[in-house]
């Protein structure tokens, strides 16, 4: 089975081709997440856990979701990240995770994608974009025929330079830049609603037809990447930024 968190979209392509070559089920647990119940899992194949890096981590509630969580059926359970260029030392918390909850750990792997961070970056052109898809896909075939072999996986984005700095960065991060105080909308907005929809903490709600972010925020850009009318806003920091939402859909091929 094959679980992924997805904020904008590049880790929902990454869990549907593996799940095409692996010809295994592909589940979203963003709803899951919502609900904040107990969850059991049950798969006679491996696990496969896939969500974006965050700071060199995955992301927190990713991590607190598997810890309250049950898994049934396979022992094992692989990692997949995706991310720009850099896993941090994301693996070996996720191995002590597996450790804790009596699981088989199997490796992890980060995966290339295209930048989606719009509060601190800008989005690659197309053209950049097919470039790093191509390369994403080569990954995800090696990932693929190392899990259906039942073998050990391993990272080959791993920077061993990175990852004594995680311990810091990653705190540091959370605490001077995911915050939703700069979240606002501008008169663009139509009241729709869609980002209350595709928030995954149920931060945000509409009010007098405007959307008012709550406390609790992850900065998985889903709310601001997801407006159909780019009406949402960071601070200033992304004013004339071009959004990124991943809606291609994988086209693999199986030999």
């Amino acid at each position: 089975m094959i679980v992924y968190f997805s904020g904008t979209g590049n880790t929902r392509y990454a869990a549907k081709a593996l799940g095409i070559m692996l010809n295994d089920d592909v589940m979203d647990i963003k709803e899951l997440i919502k609900q904040g119940a107990r969850v059991k899992f049950y798969s006679d194949k491996p696990y496969v856990i896939c969500a974006p890096i965050y700071a060199w981590r995955f992301p927190p509630l990713v991590e607190s979701f598997i810890e309250n969580s049950d898994f049934w059926g396979s022992n094992k359970m692989y990692f997949v990240a995706t991310c720009e260029s850099q896993t941090g030392d994301a693996a070996r918390h996720l191995k002590k995770c597996c450790k804790d909850k009596g699981l088989d750990f199997c490796g992890f792997a980060g995966v290339p994608m295209p930048e989606n961070y719009i509060v601190m970056y800008k989005v690659p052109s197309e053209k950049e974009q097919d470039r790093i898809f191509g390369r994403a896909n080569a990954q995800l075939a090696r990932i693929a025929g190392v899990i259906d072999n039942y073998g050990q996986l391993t990272d080959e984005l791993d920077m061993k330079l990175l990852k004594p700095f995680t311990a810091l960065v990653n705190p540091w991060f959370f605490g001077a830049f995911v915050s939703s105080d700069k979240f606002r909308a501008t008169n663009k907005c139509t009241g729709c609603g869609k980002c209350t929809k595709v928030c995954p903490y149920e931060s945000i709600r509409l009010k007098d037809g405007k959307p008012v972010w709550g406390p609790k925020c992850t900065h998985c850009m889903a709310c601001i990447s997801s407006c159909p009318t780019q009406a949402i806003e960071y601070g200033r920091r992304t004013v004339g930024k071009e959004r990124y939402l991943c809606k291609r859909e994988p086209n693999i091929k199986i030999k």
